[in-house]
């Protein structure tokens, strides 16, 4: 599962590349195994990332709007190439082709792309907020609101790892991001949210914000606060590996209602909450 601070860096690295610029030709599918249906000309505006969603608004030649959205779920790619260089992966994969005069942009394998006109030339942002809840990487981002809307909509008995990676409680939190906020406040992957503090719950989400926020630099993703060469991470990927905190080995297992790759130190993070 990706990380929102992946498609911030994205949108990022795509702005200065397509907002205001002449696409010479536009190509989408939406469906495994459909053929790519061509849209033609296109100037490009805006590029945002809205939690695992990349958004771009397009306008065609007669100046009807619209937008294309994506996500890349665990295998989508974005590549970037020359005109008439050789791809890495087959065309069959491609979802999306944006060509530039001295460039081609091609989406391989998203877990969804959707084309859809835009209404009313409006940005069409608020469609998605019935599956996408707040971006924790939105500079206006309300971390109260945040925890208050986890706490009125969540199940009490749902697993707080599950509540982590629920993008329709608030948006970013991917898998690595979900074992580290856990270990770094103590707190099981299984705990049900009922028996999570109030200031373990603000503090799982505000870690979070704060490492997104943190990690959309280039270089190597870092959760931990003295990072040595190589020591990125707290328990993220390092099954059987003595926890760097209290010594004892990192527990790993699939867990949750997707069996989603977790890690876990058993003594920092015991499985009964304190009372």
């Amino acid at each position: 599962m990706p990380e929102g601070d992946t498609i911030h860096k994205l949108a990022a690295a795509l702005r200065p590349v397509l907002e205001g610029a002449t696409l010479t030709a536009v190509a989408t599918r939406t469906r495994r195994g459909d053929p790519l249906l061509e849209h033609g000309a296109m100037t490009a505006g805006t590029v945002q990332a809205r939690g695992k969603h990349l958004l771009l608004d397009l306008a065609a030649a007669d100046g009807r709007p619209w937008q294309l959205r994506t996500h890349l779920g665990m295998y989508g790619t974005w590549h970037q190439y020359a005109p008439g260089v050789a791809w890495h992966k087959p065309a069959s994969s491609a979802w999306a082709i944006l060509s530039l005069p001295e460039r081609v942009l091609v989406c391989f394998h998203p877990r969804e792309l959707q084309w859809r006109p835009r209404t009313a030339g409006a940005a069409d942002v608020p469609r998605l907020d019935a599956r996408v809840g707040p971006d924790l990487l939105d500079p206006a981002i309300d971390l109260d609101a945040v925890v208050m809307r986890v706490r009125t909509v969540a199940d009490p008995a749902r697993p707080i790892l599950d509540v982590l990676l629920d993008q329709s409680l608030a948006a970013g939190i991917g898998n690595i991001y979900k074992s580290e906020v856990l270990f770094l406040q103590g707190c099981h992957p299984l705990w049900p949210l009922g028996q999570v503090s109030q200031r373990v719950l603000a503090g799982l989400y505000r870690d979070a914000e704060r490492l997104l926020r943190r990690n959309l630099k280039p270089g190597p993703r870092i959760t931990r606060e003295r990072a040595e060469e190589g020591a990125f991470l707290n328990v993220y990927g390092r099954r059987g590996e003595p926890c760097r905190q209290c010594g004892v080995p990192v527990e790993y297992a699939l867990l949750g209602e997707h069996g989603r790759s977790t890690y876990w130190c058993p003594v920092c993070q015991p499985r009964e909450p304190a009372a």
